[in-house]
């Protein structure tokens, strides 16, 4: 009996930690003296499990064992953070994270796509604009003076607009913008690593009678495109309509030039088209809500913007094919 039972433990598999080795992409070679960490999302945010430093070989190790759902090795290099994700149910030996030497050539990350998704309301205009680097070599963009995504907003804010950057091959994550010198521009200090990483920037202005924005385009490398829903129509100089964007219905402008003015007529949002429900002519219950619900058709227009970018992101990518 005590002979099986010993069976049974060896064969039962290893709990082990969490290794590998650390990889400059820049170079090809594995990376000495990288700090790294492993960490656990919970509701409390980021927990730290552990930490660790490359060898002379780029080789890691984290000897304790990761509880179970996804887990994170993060790695800093030259002054960059570097998240590499480990599923559920995959290997946490033989691990590898990439990093990258940083430069400070701006052109290594260019922009590809530049659009701003304009929401008008009886009251106030929901703004989600939407920058799309793209770093098609082997090093990171980095610039903490002057930042990578730059831009004005179409009026003076009372704060700072929120801002959501998706890495390449990663999740969302939130970082501050920083204002600028200049009237109502502001920067985002995030680097722009090989491939594709996208900022998407959302705040609300008020809505004056008539409604007319505009402003003058920090980094004009790419143009840009105005994009309204359905029922809602730009006028100006400079601006070609380009026509709807056929899932969603959207207007789509694209403006000529480093600046622009636009006249905009209509009212509505994603949100709302989405959720308008038929009319039958018949009489509808009236659902009294919070005064939490108020905002909930902006706080759902902002969400649907981000969305609706990203359609018309591969909508203009099928059409080039």
């Amino acid at each position: 009996m005590r002979s099986l039972l010993f069976a049974f433990v060896c064969a039962l598999p290893a709990v082990a930690g969490v290794d590998g080795t650390v990889v400059n992409k820049t170079t090809g070679n594995p990376q000495a003296r990288v700090v790294l960490q492993l960490l656990q999302p919970s509701q409390q945010g980021l927990q730290t499990i552990g930490t660790a430093l490359s060898d002379a070989t780029g080789k890691f190790s984290f000897p304790q064992t990761p509880p179970p759902g996804p887990v994170l090795v993060q790695a800093i290099y030259g002054g960059v953070l570097y998240t590499h994700m480990i599923p559920p149910g995959t290997p946490t030996s033989g691990v590898e994270v990439p990093i990258y030497d940083t430069t400070g050539d701006r052109s290594m990350a260019k922009l590809a796509e530049h659009m701003i998704l304009l929401q008008p309301s009886a009251n106030e205009l929901s703004v989600s604009e939407t920058f799309l680097y793209q770093n098609d070599g082997t090093k990171t963009f980095n610039d903490s003076s002057a930042g990578s995504a730059r831009f004005e907003t179409l009026a003076a804010l009372n704060a700072s607009p929120a801002v959501s950057i998706t890495p390449p091959g990663g999740m969302p994550i939130t970082r501050p913008t920083i204002p600028d010198k200049a009237k109502n521009t502001y920067h985002v200090d995030y680097p722009v690593m090989p491939g594709e990483t996208r900022f998407d920037i959302t705040y609300t202005i008020p809505a004056l009678n008539p409604l007319e924005v505009g402003g003058k385009l920090v980094d004009t490398s790419a143009p840009l495109r105005l994009v309204v829903p359905n029922g809602v129509t730009l006028t100006g100089d400079n601006l070609e309509n380009n026509g709807q964007e056929p899932s969603t219905q959207a207007n789509i402008y694209t403006v000529k030039g480093n600046a622009f003015k636009v006249q905009i007529a209509g009212s509505g949002s994603l949100a709302q088209n989405a959720a308008s429900p038929e009319d039958t002519g018949q009489p509808r219950l009236q659902e009294a809500t919070p005064r939490l619900y108020d905002s909930l058709y902006v706080i759902l227009g902002l969400a649907f913007g981000i969305l609706l970018l990203g359609s018309i992101l591969l909508w203009r990518r099928g059409s080039r094919a």
